[in-house]
């Protein structure tokens, strides 16, 4: 599911989101000190309180959920993986956030440890929403590859 790409993109939409906020915190800190330097010292304090609401704002809101991204795909990457074999319940339909990444619910029908037992526990795994999810009807063994409950990798396993 996750490709090279897929980091790639991360990591360069990262950058350019830092580099612009850079910028324009240096406009904003350019503008404070010529207004300083021309002595208008009323538009240097209306300039300081608007830099800086503007340049919490687009920090805030554009640039650390970027960062928080792009450290847990890193995360992601390099990680510990585990795999599971196990019956596909269901797909969620409706979408949530998961520390900052927007998810869907997968729940999973996994059998108990026990041979003797034919019962089955339900775990839930949780999915990217941006990622495409293949076409598996519930019932179906799958091979889950994940990252803690994140799911990393699904394949259908044909008997």
């Amino acid at each position: 599911m996750y490709t090279e790409k897929d980091f790639e993109k991360t990591a360069k939409q990262t950058k350019i989101r830092i580099i612009l906020g850079s910028l324009l915190i240096c406009v904003f800190l350019g503008l404070m000190i010529f207004l300083t330097v021309a002595e208008i010292q009323v538009w240097q304090m209306v300039t300081a309180g608007a830099g800086f609401i503007v340049c919490y704002f687009v920090w805030s809101l554009k640039i650390v959920p970027w960062i928080q991204y792009n450290k847990f795909l890193k995360e992601l990457r390099y990680g510990q993986r585990r795999t599971l074999e196990c019956e596909f319940r269901q797909l969620g339909t409706e979408t949530r956030q998961y520390d900052n990444v927007e998810v869907r619910d997968v729940l999973v029908g996994v059998r108990s440890d026990d041979p003797k037992e034919v019962r089955f526990d339900e775990k839930l795994f949780i999915l990217d929403a941006e990622k495409q999810f293949p076409k598996i009807e519930e019932g179906t063994k799958v091979r889950i590859t994940s990252f803690g409950n994140f799911i990393t990798d699904i394949e259908q396993i044909t008997a």
